[in-house]
């Protein structure tokens, strides 16, 4: 999947695009494309300056030139900070307005920080120029529906018609809602029916039903929503069963309403998303309003239709400018919030992600989500600390969650907080009285820590468990294999159960270095070095991997080379807290005295190693 959000890419090329142009005739500050920052982190010209702040971006200070404004629109696009960027793309084009490239990327940037107003301005010369390309449409489109111009919206999306994606459904769509905005049913109706591809015929249902809900002809609403729940099952999303209870519970319908309800709810991972639609069930009457009670609704969910299939369509450009259409038209529409989000997490944008799920009510049923997303954003970004805080003030308001529970404890333990990890661990299994399936990775985590703090009982009794619960899962098997191992203990066992993990993930690095372990402890030290060279390869920066390789080596005679795995051993990151730093040092000091060589007594085993190695 293309991992890049699209604004960035296109302003940047927008930037490289005029800058030429720009420097033609402003040359006033001749530096270097890339600066030179002095102690204080600044780059300083004649005409503006950049600071490299503590986080690591560039703040933009003062301008009196055309080439500054364009760097410092650049600089703020990098940042996604689109309402700076936005500014100074005005102050660009008020001294150059005839650069395509410049208007092109200020009303892109104008639309995506939510001016509308000015973005439909540059939009419509960008169009009326002779570019009636689908960006520049759907900005005027949006801005002309939202002032009821719904005549000259379609007629201006007209021309967008020698795409077929735009014939057969964009604009039978889009202008269905405009008819509706004109309370003319019997055109919106013909619009709709221009859509007949079988994979679009669901959202065109939906529409449908939205359509005649909204016109007050609930006898076709009801029809429209009835088909979609018996043709398409399987397309109703959590936006449509919101939009269908909301519908009938107004027609005092409740049992229905309660039918699509608990048709959909699982009790999975949406528990608490689809719950809140059960509460709105009882609370509606009708005197309610529907969920779309605006033509602007409507279309805002037409563009945040049309923006997802993009998405789908891995084309982050289109996505996001429809997604941000949708949000124009409706403000308060939390799912494209999220989807927009969901483009900036694909591009690695995590914090700019984490904005948007900030905005997301409380009162929201995608509220609890949006916080997930968020503490995961965090993670992403080895932000802990603030993580920990957001997961105990939702566990204030969901405190026998174990999901929160779980992830909670799980960056406690990534802290090395490991006896408050535990704590937090055993409470999530005491929420959960009778163990199932979905708790294997608490009885897992627990096992690691107990093996890392060397308890060895308490460790196979945890790791048992979490075989058992998960269907002997090749990670597991692996693990308790590896405990067994490293303990002397099962040894028979401990090797099938290594095999067999690595039979199901033999491209693992951690599986392939328990392997490598096996061959160790069995005293067979040249097979051991290819397995762990060959982990070493697939996950260089593990420090337990470096530990076990270094120990191979140094029983095959390459004792500089051990000495330098070990060294490396200490300085890395991953996996520090299962290596005994102190063990290690004593190796580089002093090498390895002996290996307690283990011996297998069924020789089934040692033959399926043996064709493991032979393979090899």
């Amino acid at each position: 999947m293309k991992k890049t959000v699209f604004a960035v890419v296109l302003i940047s090329a927008a930037v490289l695009a005029c800058s030429q142009n720009i420097l033609n005739f402003e040359t006033a500050d001749k530096n270097p494309i890339h600066p030179v920052f002095d102690k204080d982190g600044y780059w300083k010209t004649p005409n503006f300056r950049l600071k490299l702040e503590k986080d690591g971006t560039l703040s933009y200070y003062s301008s009196k030139s055309l080439y500054g404004a364009a760097l410092a629109a650049h600089v703020a696009a990098l940042r996604h900070d689109y309402s700076e960027a936005a500014e100074y793309y005005k102050i660009i084009l008020e001294k150059n307005p005839n650069n395509p490239a410049i208007n092109r990327a200020a009303y892109i940037l104008l639309a995506l920080n939510g001016d509308w107003d000015t973005a439909a301005v540059y939009a419509q010369k960008d169009f009326d120029g002779g570019n009636k390309d689908l960006l520049s449409a759907t900005v005027i489109a949006a801005y002309d529906f939202n002032t009821g111009a719904y005549a000259k919206m379609r007629k201006d999306l007209a021309p967008l018609n020698k795409s077929q994606f735009y014939k057969s459904f964009v604009t039978p769509l889009f202008d269905a809602w405009s008819y509706a905005a004109e309370h003319q049913e019997a055109a919106a109706v013909k619009s709709l029916n221009k859509i007949t591809d079988k994979q679009l015929l669901s959202l065109k249902l939906a529409h449908s039903g939205m359509i005649y809900d909204y016109l007050g002809n609930t006898k076709k609403a009801d029809e429209s929503y009835k088909k979609l729940l018996k043709d398409y099952p399987q397309e109703v999303t959590y936006r449509l069963m919101e939009v269908m209870i909301n519908f009938y519970a107004r027609q005092e319908q409740k049992d229905l309403a309660l039918q699509i309800y608990n048709r959909y709810n699982d009790g999975g991972a949406l528990a608490i998303l689809v719950s809140g639609l059960r509460q709105k069930i009882d609370m509606t009457d009708p005197a309610t309003p529907a969920v779309i009670n605006t033509p602007q609704k409507g279309l805002a969910e037409a563009m945040f239709n049309v923006g997802t299939l993009y998405r789908f369509a891995n084309n982050a450009e289109l996505a996001q400018i429809y997604l941000a259409a949708s949000a124009y038209l409706n403000p308060n529409y939390d799912i494209t919030k999220f989807a927009l989000a969901n483009i900036y997490e694909d591009g690695g944008y995590y914090k700019e992600a984490n904005r948007l799920y900030e905005q997301i009510d409380k009162d929201s049923g995608s509220y609890y989500i949006a916080q997930l997303k968020i503490i995961e954003n965090l993670n992403t970004l080895k932000d802990y600390g603030t993580a920990a805080e957001k997961l105990r003030l939702l566990l204030k308001e969901y405190p026998d969650n174990i999901q929160l529970l779980n992830n909670l404890a799980d960056i406690e333990r990534e802290q090395n907080n490991k006896q408050e990890a535990v704590k937090i661990y055993k409470k999530a299994l005491a929420v959960q009285k009778e163990p199932n399936g979905t708790v294997w990775p608490i009885y897992y985590a627990l096992g690691a820590i107990y093996h890392q703090e060397n308890q060895h009982q308490q460790a196979v009794e945890y790791l048992q468990k979490a075989l058992e619960l998960s269907s002997r899962n090749p990670n597991v098997l692996n693990y308790l294999g590896y405990v067994y191992l490293t303990d002397g203990t099962n040894t028979d066992e401990a090797v099938q159960m290594i095999i067999d993990a690595y039979s199901k993930y033999p491209y693992e690095g951690h599986i392939i270095d328990s392997l490598g372990w096996v061959f160790f402890r069995l005293g067979q030290y040249d097979k051991a070095a290819a397995y762990l060279e060959q982990a070493a390869d697939i996950n260089p920066a593990n420090a337990v991997i470096c530990d076990h390789l270094g120990d191979a080596y140094w029983f095959i005679g390459r004792k500089n080379e051990a000495v330098y795995q070990w060294q490396h051993a200490l300085v890395l990151k991953e996996d520090a807290d299962a290596i005994n730093k102190e063990d290690i040092q004593n190796k580089i000091d002093g090498g390895i005295v002996e290996n307690k060589i283990l011996s297998l007594t069924n020789p089934k085993i040692q033959e399926r190693l043996d064709q493991l190695s032979s393979n090899q």
